[in-house]
């Protein structure tokens, strides 16, 4: 996949080692203390509360994922709604820096809902793997690297936590008094205007997308952001003609359910191919009941290491897609010469 995530040191880190962990240089979670890979169970008994523990840890995670976006893929964050109150919920996206001034090429990332934060693929990968396989850094390196521009979405950021002090039975914090610099307790409150997938991404599209340069927009998106892809083309179709290619990674879109008429039908199944799950090699052909476009293979079964495997093959298909665009836009252009140039001046004089 190129060049690997190497960790430097980022504020973030202090936070991880709050919590006993750290990346070592081959981007792996390790305890501080015994070198060993990630472990769920912090405390014995208390099933409530190491769930409560992994979501503050999953927060702390995602602040780092961010910072590695800043620093080493020089991205910027954007904050969203534009018109928000300094003091008001908010959320972002990241962009490069000719994102919406490069009349080149730009490709946006969109992951899967849940936990999935900007930058990251899978958090599942970037606890248990490494940050090679759960983030979108090398997806955006290798972008940057052939001269796109690159739009990360962050899709999930729909709600906005709240520290609560009492919400911990009494037991439980008998167990966890030395770990509320942690603030183990989170209630969560919608952020207004961005409380869903969908919202998050009409509203970059309304107010970048759609008003950046890019002559060529491309989208990857997996699992559940093929859903929201889907839903804005039927919400902007304008999409039409501004997307050149979607490359889906085992999309949860669906046609039918979403209602997508017949002229959006038409544009899925020229612009998009999916990448589904399959025991097949790569790219391999795959029968599916949604064939609203070209289905293959992604070469695993498993859904978080889909975007990993499929990395070579998508920026491949975004690459030919641009080329045959490229072609026909030339081959449909008229070569200007003295005689066609001569004939046209003719028929304007005969017109007046």
């Amino acid at each position: 996949m190129g060049e690997p995530v190497i960790p430097k040191q980022l504020e973030n880190a202090k936070r991880l080692k709050e919590f006993k962990y750290y990346f070592n240089d081959k981007g792996q979670l390790r305890n501080t203390e015994t070198n060993q890979p990630f472990v769920f169970k912090q405390y014995s008994n208390a099933t409530n509360l190491n769930h409560q523990w992994y979501k503050v840890f999953g927060t702390v995670l995602a602040e780092y994922v961010y910072e590695l976006l800043e620093k080493e893929c020089l991205l910027k964050r954007v904050y969203i709604p534009l018109e928000a109150a300094e003091d008001g919920p908010k959320s972002f996206c990241f962009m490069s820096e000719g994102a919406l001034t490069n009349p080149c090429k730009l490709i946006v990332l969109l992951q899967d809902r849940g936990v999935m934060r900007a930058g990251t693929w899978s958090q599942q990968l970037i606890v248990h793997d490494c940050l090679d396989t759960g983030t979108q850094i090398p997806f955006i390196k290798k972008a940057l690297r052939e001269h796109y521009e690159v739009i990360v979405l962050n899709s999930n950021d729909n709600f906005m936590p709240i520290k609560q002090d009492d919400v911990a039975a009494a037991e439980e914090k008998k167990q966890c008094d030395s770990d509320q610099k942690y603030n183990l307790t989170l209630k969560q409150i919608p952020k207004r205007g961005f409380e869903s997938a969908e919202q998050h991404v009409i509203y970059i599209w309304d107010h970048f997308i759609s008003k950046s340069t890019a002559m060529n927009v491309a989208f990857i998106a997996h699992g559940y952001g093929g859903l929201t892809f889907v839903n804005l083309l039927n919400e902007r179709t304008e999409v039409m003609s501004k997307v050149y290619a979607v490359a889906f990674i085992n999309s949860a879109h669906d046609a039918d359910h979403q209602n997508v008429g017949q002229i959006g039908r038409n544009w899925i199944e020229k612009k998009c191919r999916n990448w589904l799950l399959s025991p097949k090699p790569l790219d391999k052909p795959v029968s599916s009941v949604r064939m609203d476009c070209a289905q293959v293979s992604a070469g695993t079964e498993n859904h978080d290491l889909a975007p990993t495997i499929c990395f070579h093959s998508i920026f491949k298909y975004l690459k030919k897609v641009a080329n045959v665009q490229k072609t026909n836009r030339f081959t449909r252009s008229p070569i200007v010469t003295r005689s066609l140039s001569k004939k046209n001046c003719l028929k304007e004089k005969k017109r007046m």
